[in-house]
């Protein structure tokens, strides 16, 4: 193999995301967005039995968040993941609250459904730091109202990012809103700022029973596509 050879396969390599991800040589695997798009859907029978280190996992989701954009840059969105213990104790915390609150008949549902979450790998909490909202309102309080707005839509992209970026390395996910109820506890558990709003937790994991094929709306009912 010649100098300009070697050379070659170097300029084609990402030193730096082949040193974190481990990821292959771009001419051996084309990333397509839209596959692992279609890859994320809501699987609830998960296991703990994961081959990706959990270094790995923790910089791709802080990767997946720090790619989100966010209106006027307000970068309101904060992350917290959960692995091993820190994510069995949070979900036995979840179930605790909802035995207290639910009817025994009802909580019986509701526990099997908690031990789906416990049997996953990890947890990812997403918050809204309101303290940032609410400075950016004090700045432009014509648009006061309107930052609220936007930091839900924040929420959402970097929800969906995470979980499509899990979903991306094989693994299967599905997002639970135990929130307001949880909202005081998670925050003493894991002494987090008061200003941190709680929006929804993704329980990931590898895939124990697939999802099942989703209806889909017609191209008629979703779209309107116009040219003049």
């Amino acid at each position: 193999m010649t100098i300009l050879t070697r050379l070659g396969q170097v300029l084609k390599t990402d030193i730096s995301t082949d040193v974190l991800f481990k990821k292959k040589n771009i001419e051996e695997k084309e990333y397509d967005l839209l596959d692992d798009m279609r890859k994320r859907r809501s699987i609830y029978a998960l296991s703990n039995r994961v081959s990706h280190s959990p270094e790995y996992l923790t910089e791709l989701i802080k990767q997946a968040v720090r790619c989100c954009p966010s209106a006027q840059n307000a970068q309101s969105a904060r992350v917290v993941i959960l692995l091993e213990h820190a994510h069995y104790n949070f979900w036995e915390m979840v179930r605790d609250v909802q035995r207290n609150q639910l009817p025994e008949r009802i909580f019986e549902g509701a526990s099997v459904k908690l031990d789906r979450c416990s049997s996953a790998y990890g947890t990812v909490l997403f918050f809204e730091d309101l303290a940032v909202i609410q400075a950016l309102q004090k700045q432009k309080p014509l648009q006061a109202h309107d930052f609220e707005i936007w930091s839900e839509q924040t929420s959402g992209m970097v929800q969906f990012a995470v979980w499509a970026v899990l979903s991306s390395t094989g693994l299967g996910a599905s997002l639970h809103h135990y929130n307001p109820d949880i909202n005081i506890k998670t925050a003493k558990m894991f002494e987090l700022p008061e200003s941190w709003q709680l929006k929804s937790q993704l329980v990931f994991g590898s895939i124990v029973k697939p999802a099942s094929i989703k209806s889909e709306l017609d191209d008629s009912s979703l779209f309107r596509v116009f040219s003049s």
